[in-house]
């Protein structure tokens, strides 16, 4: 399979017509047609677009080397999930804790070892925050990134 032919895979495994693709790297759709039957190159200005807009391996667009998409931090966790069984509590939690900041984990992370590590009669209900500001106070929220932000 040559690049052109991996360029059309790969609009096909986004679900995107010709002008859907076309739009969303700046080519008309003739071009993305034009293209995929090998009439004109997949030029670098075309894969850097195509790359920084889809989570595609640029190895596998240019060569065929590998997966065609890239794993995102949700595939790992999806894998996770299988593989541990997690409920969606056990999912939810797991990943929202992942998103915390550095000092957010750590903070959470100390109370679990306290209860874990703690002596009998010691009530970590009375700990808890009371309330949401209480919690917000002990918990500050985290601005989530952007749509276009990348991370990890």
């Amino acid at each position: 399979m040559d690049i052109n032919e991996r360029f059309k895979e790969l609009r096909k495994a986004f679900g995107l017509s010709q002008e859907e693709l076309g739009n969303k790297i700046g080519l008309s759709k003739s071009g993305i047609s034009n293209i995929e039957s090998g009439t004109r190159n997949v030029t670098d200005k075309h894969i850097k677009l195509i790359c920084s807009e889809f989570p595609i391996n640029e190895d596998w667009l240019r060569t065929g080397a590998g997966e065609m998409k890239k794993k995102t931090p949700f595939d790992t966790m999806e894998q996770l999930k299988k593989e541990f069984n997690l409920d969606d509590f056990s999912f939810n939690l797991v990943h929202e804790y992942l998103k915390l900041a550095t000092a957010q984990r750590e903070k959470v992370r100390d109370f679990f070892y306290r209860v874990i590590e703690s002596e009998e009669g010691i009530d970590y209900i009375a700990e808890a925050p009371r309330t949401p500001g209480d919690l917000e106070k002990q918990f500050p929220p985290v601005e989530k990134p952007s749509e276009g932000t990348k991370t990890g």
